[in-house]
Formats: structure tokens, C-alpha cells, sequence
């Protein structure tokens, strides 16, 4: 399980060098998508647009693994900042599955931080 967690640290080193897009382009199942708070964007849909945007520098806090039927869930809170997202805060969920010899990405879910009454 703690490979999950490795994997996500490792897309928001990644992500902060500029190379989201190779991340999922390595990590992420065929059909795998992300529900961002714009909408869903599918797997070639994600490399194409992480291609065309600067690098953000990151926090990641409060990672809480589960194991779902041979899956793992992993969930955490998120800072990014940069020019085309700033001050971003959100709550991040994804999913992996194991694939051939290693973790792969099927989902990720972000649930930006904010006022809700419950």
C-alpha cells in the first residue's frame, strides 16, 4: 500500500519539475481518467493539457490509505500554487489497482477545500 502513497508523492515531484504529463503517461491505466473541479479529463487528455502548463510548487498533508479489494485508496489534503493556479487547496482521492508489476493510477478525485455545512 505504502507504493500508492509513493507513486502520488512522486507525481507532485513531478508535477513541480514540469513533468506531470510523463507521469501519467507512465503511471495511469488506459482508461484511467481525473474529476477535476472544471470536469473529467480522460488519460491522453491529461498528458496533452499537463504538456502546456508551468510547474507549481506543492504541500501534501494527511495521506490515509485503505485497501478496497486488492486496490488501494489513497487520500490526502493538497496545496499547489503557481501563475495559472493559485493558492489551490484541495482534498485528493485516488485509486490504484495493481497492473503487471506495479501500482497503476485508474482515478484521482480532487474536492477543493471550503465552507460546507454537515
Amino acid at each position: 500500500m505504502d507504493q500508492a502513497w509513493k507513486l502520488e508523492q512522486h507525481f507532485w515531484a513531478e508535477l513541480s519539475e514540469g513533468r506531470a504529463a510523463g507521469f501519467y503517461a507512465r503511471h495511469m491505466t488506459s482508461d484511467g481518467y481525473v474529476v477535476l473541479p472544471s470536469g473529467v479529463v480522460e488519460r491522453d487528455e491529461l498528458i496533452s493539457r499537463w504538456e502546456q502548463h508551468e510547474p507549481l510548487t506543492y504541500e501534501l498533508s494527511e495521506p490515509r490509505l485503505l485497501l478496497v479489494d486488492g486496490n488501494v485508496l489513497v487520500q490526502y489534503h493538497a496545496y499547489a500554487d503557481g501563475s495559472w493556479l493559485p493558492n489551490y487547496r484541495a482534498w485528493v482521492t485516488s485509486l490504484y489497482t495493481w497492473e503487471g508489476a506495479d501500482w497503476a493510477l485508474v482515478f484521482r478525485q480532487h474536492t477543493p477545500t471550503g465552507e460546507f455545512a454537515f
